[in-house]
């Protein structure tokens, strides 16, 4: 091969790995431009580069997970064959409970029944699957809501440029990253459509008008083709700003965990404060995260959806989406 066919081979080779994102180039490709000022504001930031990665490479783009199953009913229908099959391919599940030893010297802990309070919310703590898409949630109740779980409930000065919030959640550094982003179906007095709840004025921003039945098709596309959480009310999307726990946690390998952290806290609280009210909650980790974060026009690394949870109210009937568990308890003694 000659030297300038040699230069063409090379310099086509490095075109396709530039394409790829595996290497960078000084080329005006628009394209190309976009991947090295992407790259030159990862190397720059706060991102620790082994979380950056992992947070890129877990985004989903267009996944639907309803499959062949047009009638979520279907999944339930289903769900005896292909649990036995998953069996059949991997073996059955690593057991339950977890003993360190077997040699009867466990101290057995006093099992009172507690109740009242948080501890009956805990109690009928559960994922609702079946919301009944015709029963509007009140504003008041989303206003609630939206307060008790995101809202802000003090502040304290730390020196001369820095304020600490008190949520009702607990956040990594107290610096509470998370955003909630409301896509409203079928509320009284409120438009369908997206809103970004403005905390510190317990409001909300409109960003996209839409009808109830667009509301309703977005939620199922955001979250995977899961229709039967797309019924409820108002769907929340759990969105982060990474520069606020970035900030202090510069380049750290666990700050991308704590921020996932603080997105199990929010929803667990959101799922209390829904039961409270009566209504149905749910969250789930399965979305479209690069859809998300492109529909409400978040910059990649700076923001990103996590996850989406929400609530509703339930249908009058008991649904086969909605399993029933038989009451457990540790020892006999207790019953």
């Amino acid at each position: 091969m000659r030297l300038d066919e040699v230069a063409r081979d090379a310099e086509a080779r490095i075109a396709d790995l530039a394409e790829k994102g595996l290497v960078l180039t000084t080329a005006d490709d628009p394209q190309l431009a976009e991947l090295r000022r992407r790259d030159e504001q990862l190397s720059s930031g706060p991102w620790n580069i082994y979380a950056a990665l992992f947070h890129s490479l877990t985004r989903w783009r267009d996944v639907d997970l309803s499959g062949r199953f047009d009638d979520p009913l279907e999944l339930t229908l289903q769900a005896d064959t292909a649990v036995a099959e998953f069996v059949a391919r991997h073996g059955e599940p690593p057991p339950h409970f977890h003993r360190i030893r077997n040699d009867g010297a466990a101290v057995e802990l006093p099992l009172l029944e507690a109740e009242g309070g948080v501890i009956s919310a805990l109690r009928s703590r559960r994922t609702t699957r079946s919301f009944d898409p015709d029963a509007a949630l009140k504003l008041e109740e989303l206003g609630i809501l939206l307060y008790e779980v995101f809202g802000c409930h003090g502040r304290l000065r730390i020196g001369e440029r820095v304020t600490a919030l008190k949520k009702t959640s607990p956040s990594g550094g107290s610096l509470h990253p998370i955003e909630a982003y409301v896509l409203v179906r079928n509320v009284d007095e409120l438009e369908p459509g997206l809103y970004h709840y403005r905390t510190e004025d317990h409001a909300l921003e409109p960003i996209e008008k839409l009808t109830a039945q667009e509301a309703g098709r977005l939620a199922a596309d955001f979250m995977c083709g899961q229709t039967y959480f797309a019924a409820a009310g108002v769907v929340v999307i759990l969105a982060a700003r990474f520069g606020r726990t970035f900030w202090k946690y510069r380049k750290h390998l666990r700050a991308y965990s704590v921020v996932l952290l603080d997105a199990g806290h929010l929803s667990q609280t959101l799922y209390l404060v829904a039961g409270q009210l009566g209504l149905g909650a749910f969250v789930t980790a399965a979305i479209n995260g690069a859809n998300i974060d492109e529909r409400l026009g978040l910059e990649p690394f700076e923001q990103g959806a996590l996850a989406v949870c929400g609530c509703g109210r339930t249908t009058p009937e008991p649904s086969p989406l909605d399993p029933t568990f038989v009451p457990y308890v540790p020892r006999s003694d207790a019953r």
